[in-house]
Order: structure tokens, then C-alpha cells, then sequence
């Protein structure tokens, strides 16, 4: 049964006969090989999960409507050459939007979830719905809903998004895929990395917390880290050999983020709007008592775990009486800038803290 699916486009696995059999549940043994590919390929979740909605609406229904729809397809395979679409939408009823809008995306060539008319439809079926060993949750309400994956790890699900699955983590690595935006507390696993395919972009971790913004309709991705450590990949990077060892993407640590351009397919490297004290910092006062400057930069780089840069000459001497307990580190920064003549601005998520005229210089 096995065979070369990779290149495989939506319609390939809807006329595929074992794919069938399997959406339709006729063939235990089908079941099993396609429950165990989809779980081994992730990459290939969005086309599987589009071929099969094209399946199930193709044998229900009026069937001398979904013979015409289903000829016109196979004729696509054949000669791949692109419908018209008028012509097409004619002559299926409202009835099959959902699988017009999955012919439409495969012979563009295209993801079915980059359609929003296709994400609306997902998001209106709240629950969860199950395909063998694979899960799929839906979020279509306006809370955010918890998931506790079978390693422990749980996934705060924001709405209108998705995420699939498996029933069980079997392998070396642990792998789901999300649509929007979810946390994730991911349980540590030195043995087995935790993988999230998001639009163009694997974020890969051991155990930590983060969040990932991948929205279908967003020109970013966005991952930002609570705590911990992760590596964020292009797709294409990551599937060249994943299983390089010294290949370790670009590296976040706690108030890093990452915001991943889908259309210039670049990382940008910065920190998190609201950088919070790490778990690992230790306690110290921001009370200020004639504390030299090199000592009260210390105290905010442990702190936040942010690297802070500066020239030993403009810190040389200097000290601050400040009490800076209830502000945030962007407020805490004003506050030493104004007193001491100085602007900071952040460069590839770290701090750079200059003379205020050499700042006014550098702008335009």
C-alpha cells in the first residue's frame, strides 16, 4: 500500500482509492495506514484534512450533481490545467461551497485554509472531532479554550483557531498544527521534542512556555517565549533535514519574540511588548539608594533575563537614587534615561542604552 505521497496536491489524495477507503471508513486495514501517515507527515496535515472534506462532500448528497463535480476534478488531475471557474460555480448549488472552495485551492495551488470563507466554516464547528488517531479542535467562541495533550502538555486555544493532534505522542518527536493563536505549557521531554507547525514556520522546544500568533490572514507569524528556550525555523529550512543536530533555528529565550514574515520569508528578532520578570530571576529590590549605574543595569538584565548594552565610559561615575517597584521594564527604562541624560532603543532583542544627543543624531 505504501507510496510516494509527497508530492501529492489536494485532489491527488481525494481520488487516491486507499484515501478513500479511509475517509469513508470501509477498509480497517486503509484506516490504519493513513491514520499512521498523517501522524509521520504533519506537513502534509492541511491537504489531508482538505482531500478529506472533498471525499465526504463528494458521497453525499444529490449524486448525479456530485458525479459531474467529481468528473471535472479527475479532469483537472489529468491535464492540470485550470478550470473556469463561472462556469464551474454554476453548477454546483450552495449546498457545496465547502467542497468548491477545496477544488478551488488545489487547482490555484493554494492552502484551503488561506481562504477565509474556509476558515469561517471551520471555526462555526465548536468541539472536537476525531479522525482515527488524530484529533482536530476548533475554536469558534470568543474565550479560549484549554486542551490537555496526552504528554501533559495543555494548549490555551484563542478563537478562531485550530489545532490537530494525535490521540497519542508514539515517537521521537511530539507534532500538532495550529491555525491562530494559542499558549502552549509544554510538558519537558529531553527524549522527545515538542514540534507546532504554524503557516510557513516550526517552533521546536523541549519544555517551555511560549505563545505563536499564525493567523491565516496575518502577513506574520509570531512567537513569543514566557519561559524556556525555543528554536523557530522557516518550513521550508526545517524539512530540508530536520534531523540535522546543529541545526538550531533561530533561539528565543524568556520576553524574545520572533515575527516571521510569510511574504519576505524573513525572521525579525525582537522583545515582547510587556516583558515580564523570569521564573529563573533572582529576588532583588529596585530600590535605588546612590546604586552605580553598572549595578542597577545588572539588577534589570537578571531580572528580565535581557542582555543591556552600554559603553563603560558613559556609566563611569554614575549612580541613581530611584524606588522603580511598581513599573514595567519599558517604564523602569524611562524613568534611569530622563534622569541620567541617556535613550535606549532595542536592537535584536537586546537593550542598547546611548547618550541622549547621539540618539537625536542617529534619528532623522
Amino acid at each position: 500500500m505504501a507510496g510516494d505521497y509527497a508530492n501529492f496536491e489536494i485532489e491527488d489524495f481525494a481520488f487516491d482509492e486507499t484515501f478513500q477507503h479511509w475517509v469513508l471508513k470501509t477498509d480497517p486495514e486503509h484506516e490504519v495506514f493513513w491514520n499512521n501517515y498523517l501522524a509521520g507527515h504533519p506537513a502534509q496535515t492541511d491537504k489531508i484534512l482538505a482531500a478529506r472534506a472533498l471525499v465526504q462532500e463528494l458521497h453525499t448528497g444529490d449524486q448525479d450533481e456530485h458525479d459531474l463535480l467529481a468528473r471535472e476534478i479527475w479532469e483537472q488531475v489529468e491535464h492540470r490545467t485550470r478550470p473556469a471557474p463561472l462556469a464551474l460555480w454554476r453548477r454546483i448549488t450552495a449546498w457545496h461551497v465547502a467542497a468548491s472552495l477545496v477544488l478551488a485551492a488545489a487547482c490555484l495551488g493554494t492552502w484551503l485554509w488561506k481562504s477565509e470563507k474556509a476558515r469561517n466554516v471551520a471555526t462555526a464547528d465548536i468541539g472536537a472531532s476525531h479522525t482515527g488517531m488524530m484529533r482536530e479542535e476548533v475554536n469558534g467562541s470568543d474565550s479560549t479554550r484549554d486542551i490537555r495533550l496526552a504528554d501533559g502538555s495543555v494548549v490555551t486555544l484563542g478563537k478562531d483557531s485550530r489545532l490537530v493532534f494525535p490521540a497519542a505522542f508514539d515517537g521521537r518527536e511530539r507534532v500538532v498544527q495550529l491555525v491562530g493563536e494559542a499558549f502552549f505549557e509544554v510538558k519537558r521531554d529531553t527524549e522527545r521534542p515538542f514540534l507546532i507547525y504554524a503557516n510557513e514556520t516550526v517552533t521546536k522546544v523541549l519544555g517551555t512556555s511560549f505563545r505563536i500568533k499564525a493567523y491565516v490572514s496575518a502577513p506574520n507569524v509570531i512567537v513569543s517565549v514566557v519561559t524556556g528556550k525555543v528554536s523557530v525555523f522557516g518550513k521550508k529550512d526545517y524539512e530540508k533535514n530536520p534531523k540535522n543536530p546543529h541545526m538550531t533555528g533561530l533561539v528565543l529565550t524568556a520576553n524574545q519574540q520572533a515575527e516571521f514574515s510569510r511574504q519576505e520569508l524573513h525572521f525579525n528578532k525582537t522583545l515582547v511588548e510587556k516583558p515580564v520578570i523570569v521564573e529563573s530571576a533572582p529576588v532583588g529590590s529596585f530600590e535605588f539608594d546612590n546604586t552605580p549605574l553598572p549595578e542597577v543595569f545588572k539588577v534589570l538584565q537578571d531580572a528580565y533575563g535581557v542582555e543591556i548594552i552600554y559603553d563603560a565610559d558613559l556609566v563611569k561615575g554614575r549612580s541613581l537614587q530611584v524606588s522603580l517597584e511598581d513599573e514595567t521594564l519599558y517604564e523602569k527604562l524611562d524613568v534611569i534615561c530622563k534622569t541620567m541624560g541617556m535613550s535606549y532603543q532595542i536592537v535584536d532583542a537586546r537593550i542598547l542604552i546611548e547618550r541622549q544627543d547621539t540618539a537625536k543624531s542617529l534619528s532623522p
